[in-house]
């Protein structure tokens, strides 16, 4: 790219001759050598009398993360002397249209749950969200959750012609809350385009694992928070389970079966944190359990060969059928209903008992969990993975390899990527105790008498049929392409 300004400065005590160019690459070259990528690389900057103090945050591989050494980012402040104020001025002009034509948000909205995980929502962001938010000039305005669903009730409220974007920090659960308020809006069409950003303070940390992944960081606060600040953006599926007329907008997984029972029942040891995930997974392989049930779905193209064509009639109390079978947002006054649906002959079906039901939007579920390698932010189709039998040596054995996603090359278990998914839930199998849950990114959605915990809260009803759509692209989320 075309060199757009060069000066003799002094880069931290050294003689260097600095040059930017219309990329906005910033090098330097003397008794030093260096660049960065103001796009990229640099958090913020100020001026102190003719000098410009860069905050950079840069990737560098001898960065050590969880004893691994894996690639991370560095804080490093940097100061450039100028010798005369009319370049002083040309530089901080510069550096800051660079920054202007990067898209960085400039008002935010953060959402901090202080009872999430271990309850260090409050200390991730005064200790890594707030220090870089204000290096990068970016102004916010906090409020923490006080209850249940009371991140939802501030998406409702949400003004968002004031905001440049949503920061959940949390676990998944405030982020799931945060879609589905603005999602029940009357205006959701304009509040959804609104972009999400999710900084992990919680226990699984499903979707900041995904995002940062994706793009080969770190699943820190500090590496979550630069990926708000540099503003870049992508669209994001978002999934809809229906009964009836009760809707839930999902981003991460539903569950049925095994994965459910454990994330439901560990939380009597939420004290241990997630560590309490691998205690009760041993627990609950020791005391299997399958469930009846049947499970339907539409299979994304090079998938139609699983399951059984399915020939009958579905129930409509579920499932909106289109004349024209092609998939079709509607809205109605009071929120997004989901998508429209296609007709019932290109469903397949399959029986249980069943071990576990597990359906994806996003490649890991927790930051030890890469449950569906396939899934794609943005391609409009669900990962579901379905095990009916396996022993339990190999059940252990299959789940030690879920951090890598080695588990979908077991003989027991099928993985399908499909456009919509129905289960109708039964009890467990050979037993008179019934039980079971059905869980959609972390919170209950239903539960069968037998089961721990009171149903009251719960959205959904356990038995009736609970349908599954995904709409492409519905949401935006903080990420890089």
């Amino acid at each position: 790219m075309e060199e757009i300004l060069s000066e003799q400065v002094v880069l931290d005590g050294k003689r260097v001759t600095a040059t930017l160019d219309g990329s906005g690459v910033l090098q330097w070259r003397g008794e030093r050598n260096g660049q960065l990528v103001v796009y990229n690389d640099l958090i913020g900057y100020s001026s102190l009398g003719s000098n410009i103090v860069l905050y950079t945050f840069k990737m560098t591989e001898s960065t050590r993360f969880c004893g691994k050494g894996l690639p991370g980012r560095k804080r490093k402040d940097m100061v450039m002397e100028f010798t005369g104020d009319a370049a002083h001025r040309l530089w901080s002009d510069a550096i800051q249209q660079t920054l202007n034509e990067s898209g960085r948000p400039k008002r935010l909205l953060v959402i901090v749950n202080p009872f999430g995980g271990q309850g260090t929502g409050k200390k991730v962001f005064t200790t890594s969200v707030e220090p870089l938010l204000k290096a990068a000039g970016i102004s916010y305005t906090m409020r923490e959750t006080q209850f249940f669903r009371h991140a939802k009730e501030l998406a409702k409220e949400i003004d968002p012609s004031q905001f440049d974007g949503v920061v959940c920090v949390s676990g998944d659960g405030v982020l799931v809350e945060v879609l589905n308020g603005l999602l029940e809006r009357p205006d959701w069409e304009r509040a959804i385009k609104m972009p999400i950003g999710i900084i992990p303070a919680g226990t699984g940390n499903g979707m900041a694992k995904s995002v940062l992944e994706h793009v080969g960081e770190p699943c820190d606060a500090a590496s979550a928070t630069f990926l708000v600040i540099r503003g870049q953006t992508q669209p994001l599926d978002v999934a809809t389970a229906k009964q009836s007329n009760v809707k839930f907008h999902s981003i991460l997984m539903l569950t049925w079966g095994l994965v459910a029972d454990v994330d439901i029942e560990s939380e009597k040891l939420r004290w241990m944190g997630a560590l309490r995930l691998d205690v009760y997974t041993l627990m609950r392989i020791c005391n299997l359990r399958r469930y009846n049930g049947h499970i339907y779905y539409i299979p994304a193209p090079g998938y139609e060969g699983t399951g059984t064509p399915f020939n009958g009639e579905l129930e409509t109390t579920t499932l909106l059928k289109s004349s024209e079978g092609d998939s079709d947002r509607i809205a109605v006054k009071n929120g997004y209903t989901g998508p429209l649906q296609t007709s019932s002959s290109q469903w397949r079906d399959l029986e249980g008992p069943f071990i576990l039901i597990w359906l994806n939007n996003v490649p890991w579920c927790s930051t030890d969990i890469h449950t569906a390698p396939h899934a794609k932010f943005s391609d409009g189709y669900l990962d579901l993975i379905i095990m009916k039998d396996c022993p339990k040596w190999a059940l252990l054995n299959l789940l030690l390899k879920v951090e890598s996603g080695g588990h979908i090359k077991s003989k027991y278990v099928e993985y399908i990527k499909v456009k919509a998914f129905r289960l109708d839930p039964a009890g467990q199998y050979g037993s008179d105790a019934q039980g079971g849950y059905v869980d959609i990114d972390g919170e209950v959605l239903a539960r069968n008498r037998d089961s721990m915990g009171d149903a009251s809260n719960d959205i959904m009803q356990y038995g009736p049929p609970i349908e599954v759509t995904v709409e492409q692209g519905l949401a935006t989320i903080f990420c890089p392409p």
